[in-house]
C-alpha cells in the first residue's frame, strides 16, 4: 500500500501529558470516537492507555471494538440503544425516556446524565424531568456515575451554558448523589478551564491546538506518474480542467474515496516546497500541475503535514478541521506508528 498515515507516538504522549498538566486534579476521558478522529482507535489506545481514566465513544459498536484494547472505563455518549450490562461500560441518558428504558432492565448499569444547556442536540432540558429521573434512579440498580453537558462554542457563550448547568449540579448534590461532573471539551479546556471532576479531550490529543501541543498525524503518498499533455487536452473527468497550454502534470494516488474532497479543486498543495495547483480529483487519485517544477515520479507527497495542514484544507472549503480529519480517516492507507515529532 503506497499511502501511509504516520502517527507520532512521541507527540501523542506529549499531548496527553500536556492535558494532564493543565488538569492535575481531573480525571481524563480520551475521546476516541470516529476511529479516534481519524487517527486510528487501535493505534491510539495502545499508546495512551496508561495515561487515561476513561474513553469516550459515540455508540456501542465503537465500545465493543475498543474493549479489545483496554480495560479502562468506556463512556458511550450516544443514545443508549444497544445495551450490555458490563461494569466497564457507562451509558449516556439524554432524556427521562432513556432512564425509564434502562430501569426496565432491572440491572446494574452505569449512567451519565446529559444536560442540554444550549448546544440543542441531546440532553435533558427540564429541571423538572431531571428531578423525576433522579427519584427513579435513587430506588433502582442504576448507578448515577456522571453528570455532564457539552459546549457549543469556546467564547463567552460558555458562561451562559455554565449558568444553565449549575442548577442541575446543585439538585443532584441536594438529592445526595455524587456524580462525576464533566463539561470541558478540547477548545473550552484551553480557554475556560473549569477544573471539574473530569475533562473530555479529543482534538487536543491529536493536533497542535494550543501552547505545548504538537501535531500527531501526517499522511504520506508518492508521485505515481508524470504526464506531458498538449494544449486543449483534458485532465481527469468531465472537462473539469482543459489544458490552456502544453503542461506537465503529476498523478498522486489519493482521491475522494480517501477523503480528499472534490471541493479541493483549484487549491494549491505544497509538494517538495513547491506550490502545485490541483487540477482534478478522481476516486483514487488527484492530478496536479507540476509544469517547470523539479518534481519527478517517486517523489514523496505529504497530503497532511505542518504545511499542508488541516487548517489549510478546512479554510479552503469553509468547514472545520474536525471534518477534514475524519474524512481522511477513510484513506486506504497503512497506519504506521513512528517515534519522532
Amino acid at each position: 500500500m503506497i499511502n501511509e498515515i504516520l502517527i507520532s507516538k512521541t507527540n501523542l504522549i506529549n499531548n496527553i501529558k500536556q492535558v494532564r498538566l493543565n488538569n492535575p486534579n481531573s480525571l481524563l476521558c480520551a475521546m476516541v470516537k470516529a476511529n479516534a478522529y481519524g487517527v486510528g482507535m487501535k493505534e491510539v489506545a495502545k499508546i495512551i492507555d496508561p495515561f487515561v481514566d476513561f474513553y469516550g465513544v459515540a455508540c456501542f459498536f465503537e465500545a465493543k471494538r475498543l474493549k479489545k484494547y483496554t480495560q479502562k472505563k468506556i463512556l458511550i455518549l450516544g443514545c443508549p440503544d444497544d445495551i450490555k450490562e458490563d461494569p466497564q461500560l457507562s451509558y449516556s441518558c439524554n432524556s427521562l425516556d432513556d432512564v425509564k428504558s434502562l430501569l426496565k432492565r432491572n440491572k446494574e448499569i452505569n449512567v451519565h446524565i446529559k444536560i442540554n444547556t444550549g448546544m440543542n442536540r441531546y440532553g435533558f432540558c427540564s429541571l423538572k424531568e431531571f428531578r423525576q429521573a433522579l427519584k427513579l434512579i435513587k430506588n433502582s440498580k442504576l448507578h448515577f456515575e456522571g453528570l455532564y453537558t457539552h459546549f457549543a462554542t469556546s467564547d463567552d457563550y460558555v458562561k451562559t451554558q455554565v449558568y444553565r448547568f449549575l442548577p442541575f449540579i446543585f439538585l443532584s448534590k441536594k438529592m445526595r448523589f455524587d456524580p462525576l461532573i464533566h463539561a470541558d471539551n478540547s477548545a473550552v479546556n484551553l480557554s475556560h478551564n473549569h477544573h471539574l471532576d473530569m475533562v473530555r479531550v479529543g482534538f487536543n490529543l491529536y493536533n497542535k491546538s494550543g501552547e505545548g501541543f504538537r501535531p500527531v498525524v501526517s499522511i504520506e503518498s508518492k508521485i505515481r506518474q508524470i504526464n506531458f499533455i498538449k494544449k486543449g487536452e483534458l485532465v481527469g473527468y468531465d472537462y473539469r480542467f482543459v489544458a490552456p497550454k502544453d503542461m506537465r502534470i503529476a498523478v498522486v494516488p489519493f482521491g475522494y474515496a480517501d477523503g480528499f474532497d472534490m471541493a479541493f479543486l483549484g487549491m494549491e498543495i505544497h509538494i517538495k516546497g513547491e506550490k502545485c495547483k490541483i487540477l482534478n480529483i478522481c476516486m483514487d487519485c488527484f492530478l496536479v500541475d507540476v509544469s517547470n517544477l523539479k518534481i519527478k515520479k517517486g517523489d514523496d507527497v505529504f497530503i497532511l503535514n505542518d504545511i499542508n495542514s488541516l487548517k489549510m484544507y478546512a479554510d479552503h472549503i469553509n468547514t472545520s478541521e474536525y471534518e477534514i480529519m475524519t474524512k481522511f480517516s477513510y484513506s486506504r492507507a497503512k497506519r504506521k506508528i513512528i517515534n519522532n515529532n
